[in-house]
């Protein structure tokens, strides 16, 4: 794997943990962590994107 493609995963690893916290702690709605999960994915563009499941399922998740 080339050089870039590993900091394109830890990038976007980084960025979807900072995601998931901000959506946990109340501070995203579902569909604002969806869009912006999104965003993250075409962004960084992770080896797996396309494994990746398009709509989560946060939703059902109590907080």
């Amino acid at each position: 794997m080339e050089q870039q493609k590993v900091i394109d995963e830890i990038e976007y690893f980084k960025a979807q943990k900072l995601t998931d916290q901000l959506y946990e702690n109340g501070l995203l709605s579902f569909v604002e962590y969806d869009k912006l999960t999104e965003l993250n994915r075409r962004s960084f563009s992770p080896l797996f994107a396309d494994l990746l499941p398009k709509v989560l399922d946060k939703s059902l998740k109590k907080r």
